[in-house]
């Protein structure tokens, strides 16, 4: 019986942890890539600090521009229930997700901004991305997927900017890359990085744990990787997500990684460092 209770309880603790992912964590950065006219470039979202507002407790929203080195206040939000909601900059409360809603429902929300956005379920499905399962909210109409909802992600827009064509008709906002716990845990499909610009803003102040080489490579080549710094260890994973190899133990700074069993396609390399820092690249096979 009390084996039953043990399996029972692991079992319940795995479905909260992969279908009850809170939004409002500060170890989660939103990497957002903005298109303008011919050019693009990243917008990354954080959270961090608090602020208490009419007795109730906020957390505080920040963009960066120049990749963390300055930090823009973006507004307030707090959670409550599985839903979001959200102070902007200089304005009133408003709900920027509900995540109890359930197909044919509709509901106005807030974003970045402007208020009251009309947004109407269609679906409801679930997905994974790198090995973790989370419900997705189709918004549109008439049969017509206009936004997605992703559980713990927010809006694939970006986590501020659900339906931002409803207030602002240009630039184009896009979910690039999420991270958790230094972590990548969504890309934009077909992109093979987080940070993308064409207007002179460079990646600063972001070490670079390894490298990888030859890139692309034909299956069946010996894969290397030089690390810079101590790793604890190293994860391939396909372009869904999924993983597909894992290595552990590493007592080198050169890993030589076989490559007869991947299929070509394109993969993302994950290493992991001894100080539990994540740096993530993609890699092609033809």
């Amino acid at each position: 019986m009390k084996k039953q209770l043990l399996l029972f309880c692991l079992n319940l603790f795995a479905c909260v942890s992969i279908f009850g992912q809170d939004f409002i964590i500060p170890t989660k950065q939103w990497n957002v890539r903005l298109s303008a006219g011919m050019g693009f470039s990243t917008e990354i979202y954080k959270i961090a600090g608090d602020s208490v507002v009419e007795s109730k407790l906020y957390n505080k929203i920040w963009v960066s521009y120049d990749s963390l080195v300055t930090l823009n206040y973006q507004g307030l939000l707090r959670e409550e229930a599985k839903t979001v909601y959200y102070i902007p900059p200089g304005g009133s409360e408003g709900i920027l997700y509900d995540f109890n809603l359930e197909v044919g429902a509709t509901a106005l929300v807030n974003n970045l901004f402007c208020s009251d956005i009309l947004l109407n379920v269609i679906a409801i499905d679930t997905v994974e991305y790198f090995g973790i399962s989370r419900k997705r909210w189709h918004m549109g109409e008439g049969g017509d997927v206009y936004e997605y909802w992703l559980e713990g992600i927010g809006s694939l827009n970006g986590p501020l900017h659900t339906k931002y064509w409803e207030c602002i008709v240009c630039p184009v906002w896009e979910l690039l890359c999420f991270h958790e716990d230094n972590a990548l845990r969504y890309i934009m499909p077909y992109a093979s990085e987080c940070y993308q610009s064409t207007v002179g803003i460079a990646e600063k102040d972001q070490p670079n744990y390894f490298s990888v080489s030859p890139n692309p490579l034909t299956a069946g080549q010996v894969l290397t990787l030089k690390t810079n710094a101590a790793a604890s260890s190293l994860s391939i994973l396909n372009s869904s997500g999924q993983l597909v190899r894992r290595v552990e133990k590493i007592n080198d700074l050169i890993i030589k990684i076989e490559t007869d069993d991947l299929t070509p396609g394109m993969y993302f390399i994950q290493l992991t460092t001894t100080e539990n820092k994540t740096q993530s690249k993609s890699l092609l096979i033809q």
